[in-house]
């Protein structure tokens, strides 16, 4: 069986590097990047099982979600949400953009992200 396949894109190196290890050590293969243009590129060569992407620029990351959800390759890939903002209408615009899960930085353990994927990507098959 093939390894799951998750991209992550966050600014925070810190935050990023938590979760692929995480993920890496549960059997993903992980690519981490920095940028929406770097994401785009990678998206260009490969579409992974799933997406976590820090909405941090709140704009540009809702703008990015609507754009991988109307994409035809993308559009049924698993988007999730990790950022350190919590507020209400944060999450309403993010779960209107047609994300499949939101995560607060630091009010979590990355092993229920790990669940979570697993099961999303699973059920999308």
């Amino acid at each position: 069986m093939a390894k799951q396949s998750l991209l992550i894109l966050d600014e925070d190196a810190y935050y990023a590097g938590i979760f692929a290890s995480r993920f890496e050590a549960a059997g993903w293969k992980v690519s981490v990047v920095e940028s929406v243009e770097a994401a785009r590129g990678i998206l260009k060569k490969q579409i992974p099982d799933a997406m976590i992407i820090d909405t941090e620029p709140f704009e540009e990351g809702l703008t990015f979600i609507h754009e991988l959800r109307r994409g035809e390759q993308t559009s049924e890939m698993v988007i999730t949400v990790l950022t350190s903002v919590g507020d209400r209408q944060h999450i309403l615009a993010a779960q209107d953009a047609g994300i499949d899960g939101y995560f607060f930085k630091g009010h979590f353990f990355p092993s229920e992200a790990i669940q979570k994927l697993k099961r999303l990507v699973s059920e999308r098959g």
